[in-house]
This record gives C-alpha cells, structure tokens and sequence, in this order.
C-alpha cells in the first residue's frame, strides 16, 4: 500500500503541524511504502521525501508528485489547501484521503479578536465553510483533541480521535525533579517558541518581560526556540533554534518548569506542554493554553490558572519541592496512559487497514 502524508508545512521549521507530519510519517513507514509530501527550500536527500518549493502554487505542485507515485491513501495533515486538490482528483483515481484536524481555526480567530471588524467576519466565514467543506468530504477523519473531535463530528461521522503523540522513549523523564535540596536556590523557567515575526506565540515572550519585576527574583527565564526579538535583562537568557530533538530533551530536563501563558485557545494539545511533561518536568499554563489536553487534572498533573494569577501560582508552588516532584512524576505517567507513541501507533493502524479494505 502506498501512502502519501502530505503537510502544508515546512519541516526544517518544527512547529506543532509538522513535528506531528513527522510523526506520523515516522510510524507508518514502518509497514507501508510512504513518502511525506512537504515545502521547504531545499531538495531531500531521500527519495521518500518529496520537497515542494515555497509559493502560492501548492495545489497545482501537488499534481505531479501525484501523477509519479499514484498513491493508495492521502494522509493530509492540516493540509487544508492540499486536500482540495487531493480530493478533486481522488475522483479520477479512487484513492482514499485522510484529513486530520489539529484546530479550529475559525473558532481561534474568533476569540482572539474582540471586535472582528467587516473583513475579519468574511474571512471567518470563509473559514468556517473551508473547514466544512474538507471534513465532510474526507473519507475519514483524525482529530488531535476531544474538542476538535465534538466540533466537527456534526459534518462527518467517520472521525476518530488520536491526540498529538510523542515517544516516550525519546523524551525521556529525569530521575528527580529537585536534584538539589535548597529550597531557596535559584529555579529555571523555560518558555518555549518559536518567537518570531507574527507569530501567535509571541505573546509568550512579551508576558515574560511584562511581568518579570512580579516573579520571585531567585526566578530565571530561558528562551527555547527561535527568537527575532531579544528583550535584555540579566534574568534572561536565549538558547536559539535547536536542530537536534536530543538537544532540546536534554534542555528540557535542565529546567524546573516550563511556562505557558497562552492567552488564545488551540483547541489541540500543544507539543510545548506535552514534551516538558513527558520529560517530567510541570506546566504552568491557562484554561485556554489546557484547550484540547483531555485526561489532566490542575494540580495534579499540570498546573492551570487564570493569566493574572499564573505569576503568584508560579512564585508560591516553584519552591514547594514535594509538590513540584508529584506534579512532575504525574505528568510523565499521563503522558504514558493517552500520549505516548504505543498507545495511538495501534489506532492509526485500524484506520489505515480499514479504509484499505473498503477500497
């Protein structure tokens, strides 16, 4: 069976669409004759990777990478425009296709603006008819969180739920949260990017330096990711791009917590929460920044709490050294139970030999 997993993305970025093209990419060539369809800049080394240039001609690009392999399955990963074009031509040649939903983006748009203004509602609109459109058309659907899952259920009925996964292998838990014993020492609070122009996630950044004067002064930020901007303080400082995921383990498990201040919701769980929990390490994160993480408990495996109270919450539970020990082990055991590779490798299989099938 050929399978093609297509994602509208650039992988060399590493942002939550392509880390989970990746993944899947990753678990399902292990028995099928995948090749994983993405832009980038440059050409891959690997016949299994069909790099597409950059440009406003994605749909069109798709044809020929098409036309050679003649796939069995399309796995779309978010891609959203690619699906058209899949779709369109799945009618010429009974393929099946995949649409997996990592948001709701209309919804997203939606909450992050408070007075949409005549444009705005049309794009919106737009949206919401592009993301009813591809669901009900797709021949089934994956989504990432039980959200998702319950908003699009209403325009397809062959949609099942397989949340962001990772390998629990790779992100590994350390032994001990509180290596040392001090509960007066310095703590290390990572925020994770990328922080770049226009990106969603800025807002991180500026919380960070908004609020640094309010955070308990023993408190040390680091900046994980990507950075265009670089706000100076000597309780900051920038680790840039890491091109090596052990690397960026190894970072995680240096650090006593990591800091979430989403102020827009995703409706899907955000690798930047699920990686530090699955390396042990707590979250501190709002109601909104939880949107799509389903089986976590607040204060038990992750900690959840209004963005004006998210400094005081950080400042009164970092230096609790049993609690921030349980939260840790708890947020690895979590992640073990609904987000490690093993449990949804077996999912993502039954879909697959199931539309194979009924082909």
């Amino acid at each position: 069976m050929k399978i093609a997993i297509s994602t509208l993305s650039d992988l060399s970025m590493n942002d939550g669409t392509s880390v989970r093209a990746k993944r899947v990419f990753e678990l399902l060539q292990r028995k099928y004759d995948c090749t994983l369809i993405i832009r980038g800049e440059q050409r891959s080394k690997s016949e299994k990777v069909a790099v597409i240039s950059p440009s406003k001609l994605w749909n069109f690009q798709l044809i020929p990478v098409l036309l050679k392999n003649r796939f069995d399955l399309i796995y779309c990963s978010n891609d959203f425009w690619g699906f058209f074009t899949y779709f369109t031509l799945a009618r010429l040649w009974t393929y099946k296709v995949i649409f997996e939903a990592h948001g709701i983006l209309s919804l997203e748009r939606e909450y992050s603006m408070s007075d949409p203004g005549p444009v705005d509602k049309v794009k919106i609109k737009v949206l919401k008819w592009r993301e009813k459109f591809v669901v009900k058309h797709a021949d089934c659907v994956i989504a990432l969180s039980l959200d998702i899952f319950n908003y699009y259920q209403r325009f397809n009925n062959d949609i099942v739920l397989i949340p962001v996964f990772l390998d629990e292998q790779r992100f590994k838990p350390r032994e001990s949260l509180n290596e040392q014993t001090s509960h007066t020492e310095e703590k290390l609070v990572g925020v994770i990017g990328p922080f770049i122009q226009g990106h969603i996630n800025n807002y991180f950044l500026d919380f960070v330096s908004q609020n640094l004067g309010a955070f308990d002064e023993r408190i040390k930020f680091i900046i994980i990711g990507e950075c265009d901007h670089k706000p100076r303080n000597a309780r900051v400082r920038y680790t840039g791009y890491f091109r090596d995921v052990q690397e960026y383990v190894d970072q995680l498990s240096l650090l006593d917590a990591v800091l979430v201040p989403s102020k827009f919701p995703s409706f899907g769980p955000l690798n930047k929460i699920l990686e530090p929990m699955a390396c042990s390490v707590p979250v501190f994160t709002t109601p909104v920044g939880a949107a799509g993480l389903d089986h976590i408990t607040t204060g038990e495996d992750i900690f959840i709490c209004d963005e004006s109270e998210i400094v005081a919450k950080v400042n009164e539970s970092l230096f609790d050294v049993e609690l921030m020990e349980r939260v840790g082990k708890n947020a690895r055991r979590a992640i073990e139970m609904y987000y490690a590779t093993e449990v949804n490798n077996k999912k993502l299989i039954e879909i697959i030999e199931r539309l194979d099938t009924s082909s």
